[in-house]
């Protein structure tokens, strides 16, 4: 892969020189099994892979432009079950378990097809 793989030098009639009118074009063509179509979709995966990924690198997980869960927070505040990483409730509603402030606590541990996903019982994008 090289910068000539997304951008044309030679073109400037599109924004950044990318080779197609949206990013998505460009990084389904490579990461088909992301396209969908999906019983359940995410929104802003459909929007624009850029949303949460940085494709010129990023220092986290799989060119996040941050670390979850601080990167579904961004739009996920509060949302069906307590979602805020510093109180003394975790996703389970209760005090009397472990904190949500656990090590490598993420919204990926239980929402592991962030993208889209197929199954008719899980409209959360859960396994």
């Amino acid at each position: 892969m090289t910068c000539t793989s997304c951008h044309n030098p030679h073109d400037g009639s599109r924004p950044k020189m990318i080779k197609a009118d949206i990013p998505n074009e460009l990084c389904l063509k490579c990461h088909t099994e992301k396209r969908g179509p999906f019983f359940w979709e995410h929104a802003p995966v459909r929007e624009n892979c850029l949303n949460c990924h940085n494709p010129h690198g990023s220092n986290h997980d799989k060119m996040l432009v941050s670390q979850q869960p601080w990167l579904c927070q961004r739009c996920h505040l509060n949302t069906r079950h307590p979602g805020s990483l510093y109180t003394g409730i975790n996703a389970t509603g209760s005090a009397s378990t472990a904190s949500n402030r656990a090590v490598e606590h993420a919204c990926k541990n239980c929402h592991q097809n962030v993208h889209g996903g197929n199954a008719p019982t899980a409209p959360y994008l859960g396994r």
